[in-house]
């Protein structure tokens, strides 16, 4: 596993990066919720997390944050990928898969790095022209359950976690084709199903698990520290005020 030295790290004393959020119903009003395991990770690596709340000019929060992480959730309305709801999509939230569109778009375009997580990744993918499966055939491989995944021999996971290590996993779709200037960077070793995947010019790399639960000490649902995970993330090249 890759150590990062502080000096390989962009300096993290000021780093302030946006987290996408989930909804909940409120009796009045929509309400924002996210894990408090991204905030306590990248406090961590000296950064400070700032919750999106869903509004507010997000070419702002763009030109204003230093990276933006795609948080996990429910399922994307199928409507991104040309297909229309059904019963297999979960916990569809069009407000989300709006705003978080909008915020792909003007950190793509700042070329500020981006961190998918699981639904994040996802979400990268279809940003990009790919497309899901919408329920697994091997769903029982992967919802709520640790499962083997094999890093691609290119791409920045293997230095880091090496080979083969086992993640967990909490979701029921996945990639099905990639979007453009995509690249797989990590498989599941049961199934085949894309596990990790990076861009081939822009500053984004994503994972299909859930890393912020894969840290020493905070919280361990699988042995593998998953901290140099984020440090990468966070040592990728961004260019700030490029449009």
């Amino acid at each position: 596993m890759k150590i990062f030295a502080a000096e390989e790290v962009k300096n993290t004393k000021n780093t302030v990066i946006l987290v996408s959020a989930g909804s909940i119903s409120g009796a009045k009003s929509r309400q924002t919720a996210q894990s408090e395991l991204y905030a306590r990770t990248l406090a961590r690596l000296g950064c400070t997390a700032v919750h999106d709340a869903g509004y507010g000019n997000a070419a702002l929060l763009a030109e204003r944050m230093d990276a933006l992480v795609l948080s996990g959730g429910g399922d994307i309305h199928p409507l991104y990928y040309g297909k229309h709801l059904t019963g297999l999509d979960t916990s569809v939230d069009p407000h989300r898969d709006e705003r978080e569109w909008e915020l792909m778009r003007w950190f793509c375009a700042k070329k500020k790095p981006i961190l998918g997580i699981c639904r994040g990744m996802q979400v990268v993918d279809v940003f990009f022209g790919g497309t899901l499966f919408r329920h697994l055939g091997t769903a029982h491989v992967h919802d709520n359950t640790l499962h083997t995944i094999i890093t691609a021999e290119s791409g920045r996971l293997r230095p880091l976690l090496g080979e083969k290590l086992a993640v967990n996993s909490y979701h029921h779709q996945a990639i099905r084709t990639l979007g453009a200037g995509l690249h797989v960077t990590a498989v599941s070793d049961a199934d085949g199903v894309i596990e990790a995947i990076e861009h081939d010019t822009l500053p984004i790399m994503a994972v299909q698990w859930h890393p912020e639960r894969m840290i020493d000490g905070l919280c361990q649902d699988a042995a593998c520290d998953m901290l140099p995970l984020f440090a990468a993330f966070l040592a990728l090249p961004a260019k700030k005020g490029t449009t």
